[in-house]
């Protein structure tokens, strides 16, 4: 049930994005680039299972650890959005 919420969630904020992204006004334009790129972050959260609690650096016994690889991409992605706003 959670996971629909959050889907549906995700699709509302890529649709506002490309509702405002086909407007002719610039500010809205600016606006729906910027929905779309929170979009594109939670949607990279959304296909990887974080584990709360899990230690990001593998230990010599394995273990639970945090995939360290869809943070740096949306940390990145954040980046790059602000540039191109």
């Amino acid at each position: 049930m959670t996971a629909l919420l959050f889907a549906i969630c995700v699709g509302m904020v890529t649709s506002c994005g490309l509702y405002l992204l086909l407007q002719r006004r610039s500010f809205d334009l600016v606006l729906g680039l910027t929905l779309l790129s929170y979009a594109v972050n939670l949607f990279i959260f959304s296909m990887v299972c974080l584990k709360i609690g899990a230690t990001p650096i593998i230990h010599a016994n394995g273990g639970n650890y945090a995939d360290p690889l869809p943070p740096a991409l949306v940390l990145t992605a954040i980046v790059i959005g602000l540039a191109m706003t």
